[in-house]
Formats: C-alpha cells, structure tokens, sequence
C-alpha cells in the first residue's frame, strides 16, 4: 500500500512557494512573445479544438471507482466540455517540438467538478515540482527566439541556470517526449493523466482511440496541420476514446517517484467511454462551444478522492498537489 501525501504545513508553504512563481512565469511569456498581450496559460495555452464530451459508464467498475464522482450508473451520459491543445504557453506552428495536451471537464451531480488534464505521453516531463517550474521558466525564456533551432538552444542554456544539474537529464527527456507529437498526423491519439488517488487506490487515467488514428489520406504537415486535422476527423464522425484505468501496482512497474518512467499498463481496466460527438464546426452552437472551451480554466487537483473529500485538501501526491497549486497561481494570474 503507497503512502499518501499528507504535507506538513513546511512542506504545503514549500509548494506554495513554487505556484507563487508562476505569475512570473507568465510575464516573462507576455514580455518575450510577439504574439502575446496579456497573461494567458502557463501552458497549453495554444487551443487546437474544444466541443462537447460525452462520456458513458462501463457496465463494471473497479471497486475504488465504483460510485465515485462521476463514475456513477446512467442509461444518459454524462454531458462535458473537451479542448484539444499544444502543450507550450505561446502560439507556435504545430511543427514545432512540444507536448499536446487533452481536456475534457464534467461536473458530479452533487456539483463537483471533475478534470481529466493529459499529455500525449505515458510519463511526466520532470520528476519533482521544482524541476517541473524549472521547465516552465525556460520554456518562457525562449520563446523569443526567431526559430526552432535557436529555441532549442535557448532552453537549454536557461535550464542549465534554472536546473542546473539536472537540466541534460531533463532536456534529454523532453526531447524524446516531444518527438511523439513531431511525428503526428492527429491531434487524435493517446493520452495520460497524471497519478490520482480513488479511495484507496493510487493509479493513472489513459485515453486509447478507438478508432484508426493514421494519416489521412492527402493531408500534410504545415502550421496548423493539427488543428485541421482534427476538426476535419470531428466534422465527419464521432471521435471515441476507451477511458482505462491504470492501477498502481508497486515502486518498481509503477513508480511514485521516478515519474519520467512508464508505468506498467498490462493490467489497465477500461472504466468509460469518452466520445468528442460528431460536430459541425461552422454552427453557432459549435464556435461558441470551442470559445467557451477556451476560456474554461482546467486544474488536475480537480478530482473527487473520496466521497467525503473536502474541497481544500491537497491531492495524495506531491507532483499532484504542486499541479493543482500552480495551475490556480496561473489561472489567478
């Protein structure tokens, strides 16, 4: 059984800490991009797409997730927002090295609201918290550079003084992340959450298409290849997901502190399915839904653990809790 994070008030003040960064974070963007005016996103800042998501019960649940939240039995499915994004904090060409992040949001009946935030790859771009804004500064440090090669530079050199040690391992890593989506066709692939608590369980969400997500037959890779992409896969059919559970298993196959290494997945459980509905995106209905999309804040700490989890507690992980505390920083921001 793993042990919860349960943070002392030192340790809660030392996260705290790192959200209170991310403003800066965000005016370093704004002062550094052409393209930017105001503080937007500390990340994922860039909307590829955003509709309404159905998402439909499976007929049997995990007993950590049964009842829980959202995970409730209906004949009608639950009804949310999705939004597609690149993952950096500024507008870029959809060629360039980055993550692409998912989105999809929904509330309980009691009200709660409920967040799935992924990135296209199985693990975390950073092992800690203070990595990870070590990250997020250099990100925001290059984003001035005139092309992709002198922004690659850029954050190197901004990670070596942000840090320091760490910045070849972490450069190595992101590299390798980001080449999953220099190769993509679609916006339309696999996804994971980060580590969250049901219960008294620890594991991870994966969203698996279920649908043939290859190349398109005449389409190419330019600016704004994703967001086509997409909306033309959108406009012609339903987009499904299968939701999967991924429980934590031990510290070796699913490691709580080595996040930059894949979880073991074989032994996942499919909970829902996740459906982008069939959309015409040249409806009112539909534009105001992508702006609506757009403007909606999202927060991983979002999440019901328990039934009787109160409003104010930290996630049950470190990286979690810092997550939730620096997406609101970025959000007040």
């Amino acid at each position: 059984m793993p042990t919860f994070f349960n943070p002392t008030p030192e340790e809660r003040r030392a996260l705290e800490a790192i959200a209170r960064q991310m403003p800066d974070v965000q005016r370093t963007l704004v002062r550094n991009h052409p393209r930017l005016t105001m503080p937007d996103r500390g990340a994922h800042q860039q909307q590829l797409a955003g509709s309404k998501v159905l998402l439909t019960v499976a007929e049997t649940l995990p007993p950590e997730l049964d009842g829980l939240g959202i995970f409730q039995r209906s004949s009608a499915p639950t009804v949310g927002i999705g939004r597609m994004s690149t993952g950096l904090g500024c507008p870029h060409a959809e060629t360039d090295a980055d993550f692409l992040g998912l989105m999809v949001a929904f509330r309980t009946t009691g009200g709660r609201r409920i967040d799935f935030v992924t990135i296209n790859d199985p693990t975390s771009p950073t092992d800690t918290p203070e990595e990870f804004l070590a990250l997020l500064k250099a990100t925001a440090d290059a984003s001035d550079a005139e092309n992709q090669l002198s922004s690659q530079a850029q954050l190197l050199a901004s990670l070596v003084r942000h840090a320091r040690l760490r910045a070849p391992a972490i450069a190595l890593h992101v590299t390798s992340q980001t080449f999953r989506t220099v190769r993509s066709t679609s916006a339309y692939q696999q996804y994971w959450t980060g580590i969250v608590r049901a219960r008294n369980v620890l594991g991870k969400f994966t969203f698996v298409p279920t649908l043939d997500a290859g190349p398109r037959p005449g389409a190419k890779r330019g600016p704004t290849h994703l967001t086509e992409d997409w909306h033309a896969r959108q406009s012609a059919g339903p987009l499904d997901f299968e939701l999967r559970w991924i429980p934590y298993l031990n510290d070796d196959d699913t490691s709580l502190d080595d996040l930059t290494k894949p979880w073991e997945s074989n032994h996942d459980v499919r909970v829902r399915t996740v459906t982008f509905p069939k959309t015409d995106f040249e409806s009112m209905e539909a534009k105001l839904t992508e702006l609506l999309a757009s403007e909606l804040g999202a927060n991983p700490g979002n999440w019901l653990e328990t039934p009787e989890s109160n409003l104010d507690a930290l996630p049950a992980t470190r990286f979690t809790a810092a997550r939730r505390l620096a997406y609101r920083a970025s959000q007040h921001a």
